[in-house]
């Protein structure tokens, strides 16, 4: 257990050495332990946690399986102190919530879709979804809005 949790630690604690070429990286900055910003690739974002997810969205066709994991374990991953995320997307679309709203209703970092990376033509690589299956009354616009797709950053203020 020791072992793993100094891995980890070095693997947060490199803002860049996580990038690996040509392997999609989560940058994220603002108010995190130091450093910030940093690069995280889908292997720095599988040692923090790797959980599933069933459920259907506004956009698919049909139940979605996703890995990833909830959004409040990367933000104690990360050792966060902010109370909004402010997400950016590969097409410059920015979204701001309060963490608090976003753990609430249990926001999820999907990394895969069917077990494998989910490609940028599909919402990827990387994707804050919702349990709307397991909970009906968030298929709101304002969660949809949050539903951030193609996700590049995330800066915690």
């Amino acid at each position: 257990m020791a072992i793993a949790r100094r891995s980890l630690f070095a693997t947060l604690a490199t803002p860049c050495a996580a990038a690996a070429a040509g392997s999609p990286t989560l940058e994220v900055g603002g108010a995190v332990a130091p450093p910030s910003p940093r690069r995280l690739d889908l292997a720095a974002l599988d040692a923090i946690a790797s959980e599933r997810l069933i459920t259907r969205t506004p956009w698919t066709q049909g139940p979605q399986h996703f890995s990833g994991m909830p959004i409040r374990r990367l933000l104690a991953a990360l050792h966060a102190k902010g109370s909004v995320l402010h997400c950016i997307g590969l097409n410059d679309y920015a979204v701001v919530m309060p963490i608090d709203d976003l753990v609430a209703s249990h926001g999820f970092l999907a990394t895969r879709q069917d077990d494998a990376p989910i490609p940028v033509r599909l919402r990827g690589p990387f994707w804050i979804v919702f349990p709307w299956s397991q909970r009906p009354e968030l298929d709101t616009a304002e969660h949809r809005h949050r539903a951030v797709w193609q996700l590049q950053r995330i800066d915690i203020g």
